[in-house]
């Protein structure tokens, strides 16, 4: 799955770059969350984290989404995951730019 392709190359480049010093994935009710070993505060580690993962899902509509939770000693522990937008199904009469109106095969 794309997906899961993408996690793994997040972490590969993570480690790759020696920003950080280790990180790694849990889930948690269907939740992914990345544990990071770095000495970046969490505001900068956080937006390093979103960067990388903007690079990982370049040429992509996926987005990348990372958030803060909390520290745990030297662990610093955010929710992560690529975003895939979803595509509007039906025509709610606002003349919005992705309108499925404007598809030429619809869906």
């Amino acid at each position: 799955m794309l997906i899961d392709q993408l996690y793994q190359q997040l972490i590969s480049m993570l480690r790759d770059e020696r920003v950080v010093l280790d990180a790694y994935f849990r889930e948690y009710a269907g939740n992914r969350f990345l544990y990071v070993t770095s000495p970046l505060p969490p505001p900068q580690l956080g937006d390093y984290l979103q960067e990388a993962g903007e690079r990982v899902a370049a040429g992509t509509v996926i987005q990348p989404e990372c958030a803060y939770v909390r520290t745990a000693g030297m662990v610093q522990v955010f929710r992560y995951r690529f975003l895939i937008p979803g595509d509007k199904k039906f025509c709610c009469g606002n003349l919005c730019a992705d309108c499925c109106l404007f598809r030429s095969n619809p869906s």
